[in-house]
């Protein structure tokens, strides 16, 4: 017994049609028509006939494996593809112009101009306290007494006395203004902290029977899903409601695929190529299980908390 008659013949014995088969699988009609009459000719590739054969197989409670070792021999698909020659890691980012980052040096400069004007002002508040400028106040006004006595043939002429008002005020002002700059640097530093924490973050919660679970806390008021893949990809995108997004082969020459779910509150994604699709949220990269393995057919889910 061939293996389409096989799967038939189990779909048959559960009272399945093949429109049940296709809400189970998702594989359209079709192509589980040609499964059954071995007709692998309409299938977009190789990868996609086994990835098919197992998804039929698993939905009329088959082993895949088992079943694909079984009929190994008779399958024209012997001779594995080609794997993916770039990883998701090479792959990823691949059409995002590289940013040009500024010398480290003019990051740090506002902060050195802020405490060197902090010490200067410490500086000048200490000799205020110390009595510099008194004497030196002090010293002139002297010279400028013994000039004149000199200048008036021996007269004295005496000077108002120095007031220090003008002295307290100024060290009143400048330790004022330091302590200004500490709060507006404090506030500075709360409001960078309080931005980090807004930001969105996406965590891998699940990976069990090939499929993975994902909490996404979304912090933005958009949410826009961005997928690329650097080879032949059959790729399906699907909200919590079952409402379909994408549903056919994805290309390398096709680029970057992107879908707003802002008002969703779950993505769905099967793909055929795991090693060759790259998959962000928001800029997030979503990163794939490591249990998930080059002929799998996975299934990704993205629950969002807003």
């Amino acid at each position: 017994m061939a293996i389409g008659e096989r799967l038939k013949e189990e779909r048959e014995a559960k009272k399945l049609t093949l429109d049940d088969i296709q809400k189970m699988t998702k594989i359209q009609t079709r192509y589980l028509y040609a499964i059954e009459n071995e007709n692998f000719e309409v299938m977009p590739g190789a990868f996609y006939v086994r990835a098919f054969i197992k998804e039929y197989a698993m939905a009329v409670n088959l082993n895949p494996e088992e079943l694909m070792e079984e009929y190994h021999e008779d399958l024209p698909f012997n001779e594995q593809e080609a794997s993916p020659a770039l990883s998701r890691v090479q792959s990823s980012k691949k059409n995002t112009t590289t940013s040009v980052s500024s010398p480290a040096i003019f990051s740090f400069l506002p902060t050195v101009i802020v405490v060197l004007l902090i010490i200067g002002i410490v500086v000048v508040v200490w000799l205020f306290k110390q009595g510099t400028f008194s004497d030196l106040t002090s010293t002139g006004g002297e010279n400028v007494t013994e000039q004149q006595e000199e200048s008036n043939g021996g007269d004295t002429v005496e000077l108002p006395p120095d007031s220090d008002a003008p002295a307290e005020e100024e060290d009143a002002d400048n330790e004022e203004d330091a302590e200004n700059e500490d709060e507006t640097t404090e506030e500075d530093q709360e409001q960078e902290q309080e931005e980090e924490a807004a930001s969105s973050s996406i965590t891998l919660e699940n990976h069990e029977n090939n499929e993975s679970t994902y909490e996404l806390q979304l912090e933005e008021e958009e949410l826009i899903l961005s997928i690329t893949s650097s080879d032949r990809n059959w790729l399906e995108v699907y909200d919590g409601n079952g409402e379909t997004f994408y549903e056919k082969t994805l290309t390398a020459e096709e680029g970057t695929v992107e879908f707003d779910f802002s008002d969703k509150e779950q993505i769905s994604l099967r793909f055929g190529a795991p090693n060759a699709i790259d998959i962000d949220v928001n800029d997030l990269d979503v990163e794939l299980s490591e249990e998930i393995n080059a002929g799998d057919v996975p299934r990704v889910y993205i629950n969002i908390n807003r």
